[in-house]
């Protein structure tokens, strides 16, 4: 198993691609913190995890607060004893699925109110340097080359009409910290990023016929990603299968940002 003997924080495992990062990761040998502000999800993620066989525990956190960052990490290092991996994967995105409501949906400026903006880059950038504040000295107290997996998105790298300022704008500062924090920790601790395209998870609603066929003409492999997906590709780069790997960005799109 890949990640036997190793610890890992997953953030956002309550559902979607942190679930199923935490299932893979559980199942290739890992002990999984499963921390999520959804309380019924994530422990819902846990008791998958163990009657599967696998090592979990659940820690309430909202990644925008410190205090509840450095709880995640003591809660990991008491619990197992050491941290040797962290997955960010907990993100917000106040999508607009039937246009734009001021004050409760992502926007471009000037339609983009202040309160959308702050909470957004308080998960998905703050939320990203908290865990990574208060894990890094965790990870390099542990044995072996610690490795940090940061989610951006392919809205970083490929934007268009009626874009979500606040949400690109997170994600892409998760993709620069990202290439620094490998730079500035190697070679004790690998930190890569991730940009998943068009994914089926609850935050992107539901998946209807007009969903569907969307994809069909705008990703050339003709689906939307599933959450798996994207957790493989954590999975290697959690592992010593990636050992040479550092400051890499992957794309996880179906092609979608080659078109």
């Amino acid at each position: 198993m890949r990640l036997e003997g190793k610890t890992a924080i997953i953030t956002g495992a309550g559902s979607g691609q942190g679930r199923a990062a935490a299932i893979l990761f559980a199942e290739e040998g890992a002990s999984v913190v499963v921390a999520d502000v959804n309380v019924a999800g994530g422990e819902e993620t846990v008791e998958t995890v163990t009657k599967a066989g696998g090592k979990a525990v659940f820690q309430p956190a909202d990644v925008s607060d410190e205090e509840q960052c450095e709880a995640l990490v003591d809660r990991a290092v008491n619990t197992y004893g050491q941290l040797n991996i962290l997955y960010n994967n907990a993100g917000v995105w106040f999508v607009a699925h039937h246009g734009y409501v001021v004050g409760e949906t992502d926007a471009p400026a000037p339609l983009l109110a202040q309160d959308v903006w702050d909470r957004t880059v308080d998960v998905n950038l703050k939320g990203t340097y908290l865990c990574c504040k208060y894990g890094i000295p965790a990870m390099q107290r542990s044995e072996g080359i610690g490795a940090i997996i940061n989610v951006s998105s392919v809205g970083a790298i490929r934007v268009g009409r009626g874009a979500s300022d606040a949400y690109i704008s997170s994600k892409g500062g998760v993709m620069a910290v990202t290439r620094n924090l490998a730079v500035e920790h190697a070679p004790k601790i690998r930190c890569n990023c991730l940009f998943p395209g068009p994914i089926e998870t609850p935050m992107v609603g539901e998946m209807t016929p007009a969903r569907k066929k969307w994809s069909e003409d705008n990703v050339p492999l003709g689906r939307w990603g599933q959450p798996e997906d994207v957790a493989r590709m954590a999975l290697f780069l959690a592992s010593d299968d990636a050992s040479f790997i550092t400051a890499a960005m992957f794309v996880v799109d179906g092609g979608y940002t080659a078109i």
